[in-house]
């Protein structure tokens, strides 16, 4: 298997498509994050130019993400230990949960179509996307409590803030991996829908705020799915 990191990021219809297809199922790996970083580089920069209606981010084949690869991780969490002494994260690690946890600022909604497995660090691109839609047969998970650790890419907190903290508790501290449907009770997931049926309903979505809301405010991101829901159902 080729140990090529293929992430692409392409506009099409005023929507940026962020796509993932990197060998082990997306794993996580130093390359991977390496490449991830730069290509969010690139989409901040995009942003700043304006005319963007969205953006969505999935997994060329059949897995959003297996996770982080466990050795480099183990291994990147010893180098990048709090020191008590200054009180201050690593720099490397301040940087790279930057480019997590900036999508939920950006001008425009960002919508993660999960397919298959989104584990851990994969899990915590999804969290921090305004927006969560998960397939049928998908299974979400932030096992990183099972190895002693604790998602650190924002996961917890943004868990905390869309599946409120008894179900972010459980989630996180089980580290066990959930249904697509269950995950939809948790308050994990904002639209469940059928197999291969994701990613034309986060351009969907996406027409949806660029049309009827306009200028898109991430504040009011919980508002803006309430209206698309009931603009379904009507």
């Amino acid at each position: 298997m080729s140990d090529t990191i293929n992430i692409s990021l392409n506009e099409e219809n005023g929507v940026l498509h962020f796509v993932m297809d990197a060998p082990n199922n997306n794993m996580m790996s130093t390359a991977f994050l390496n490449v991830f970083e730069s290509t969010m580089e690139q989409v901040e920069e995009r942003a700043k130019k304006g005319g963007i209606k969205g953006m969505v981010i999935y997994g060329g084949g059949r897995h959003f993400s297996s996770g982080a690869d466990v050795g480099a991780l183990a291994d990147r969490s010893e180098k990048e230990a709090y020191n008590d002494s200054t009180g201050e994260l690593p720099k490397s690690h301040v940087v790279q949960k930057r480019h997590f946890t900036f999508l939920r600022d950006l001008p425009f909604p960002v919508v993660s179509v999960v397919t298959g497995f989104c584990i851990g660090s994969g899990s915590e691109i999804a969290v921090n996307s305004h927006y969560r839609i998960l397939e049928k047969g998908a299974r979400i998970g932030q096992p990183e409590s099972t190895f002693g650790i604790l998602p650190a890419l924002g996961g917890v907190a943004r868990n905390i803030e869309i599946c409120g903290m008894k179900n972010a508790y459980e989630l996180v501290m089980t580290g066990d991996m959930i249904p697509a449907d269950q995950a939809y009770e948790l308050g994990y997931v904002d639209i469940f829908t059928g197999k291969k049926q994701g990613l034309s309903e986060a351009l969907a979505l996406i027409d949806f705020i660029s049309g009827k809301i306009g200028t898109f405010e991430p504040k009011d991101y919980r508002r803006y799915i309430q209206q698309y829901k009931q603009s379904r159902e009507g």
